[in-house]
């Protein structure tokens, strides 16, 4: 299984907002944003931090994809 945080990228371009800009309104680490970045599995605290700033759910920031 693997996942994609396109959904994530094109919410950020929506509302014009800067990955650096993102990680500091979450308190995301540097690693973390990598993570994202790579499309690697990242924990469910940071997933329920990006939904909070998003004001949505989970399924609308990542996309999980069956090998």
């Amino acid at each position: 299984m693997t996942v994609r945080y396109d959904k994530l990228w094109a919410l950020m371009k929506q509302n014009k907002m800067k990955k650096r800009e993102l990680a500091a309104a979450a308190g995301l680490s540097q690693y973390a944003m990598t993570k994202l970045n790579q499309d690697r599995v990242v924990s469910m605290e940071i997933m329920l931090k990006l939904c909070k700033i998003f004001h949505c759910d989970i399924g609308d920031v990542m996309e999980v994809i069956e090998d």
